[in-house]
């Protein structure tokens, strides 16, 4: 598994479509699938931090996806849909819990101070293994087709 900046230098172009993807708006927002206590997904809404060339998120630690992440830190992080439609991203790895008041204060400054003020949301880093960028050509239509590109193992 590596951190995002080291996934941008071995998949440039499919990292910056990443990048596009998760940030569609002001901030990131996507999807994290998460593992339950039962092995079942459980998904969440999140808005994904690239910073430092790493991707974080604040999770609040009274919640579901907070105490899945600690048991058991696999993840699957999806875009949201494309405004136009006919795109998606998705990563997948295991997430950190993040406890370095420095590194913390740094994702913090790259929101705009938007996100991380609260004592309540606990800092992950998501480790990269695998990640899939999905172009759907002739999008709404009957030849609608999908290009694959996959990285990781």
């Amino acid at each position: 598994m590596v951190r995002w900046g080291a996934f941008e230098s071995a998949a440039p172009e499919l990292a910056a479509n990443g990048r596009r993807l998760l940030y569609q708006g002001e901030t990131g927002a996507g999807f994290l699938g998460t593992v339950r206590k039962d092995g079942g997904p459980r998904v969440h809404p999140i808005f994904p931090i690239l910073a430092d060339g790493e991707l974080f998120g604040f999770i609040v630690n009274l919640g579901w996806k907070y105490h899945d992440l600690v048991r058991d830190g696999r993840y699957a992080l999806h875009s949201f849909p494309s405004a136009e439609g006919g795109e998606e991203f998705y990563v997948t790895g295991r997430a950190v819990l993040v406890t370095d008041a420095g590194r913390r204060a740094r994702v913090v400054a790259a929101t705009g101070d938007r996100q991380g003020k609260a004592d309540f949301e606990a800092l992950f880093a998501f480790d990269i293994e695998r990640a899939l960028h999905t172009h759907w050509a002739n999008w709404g239509t009957p030849a609608t087709w999908p290009t694959f590109t996959k990285w990781g193992r």
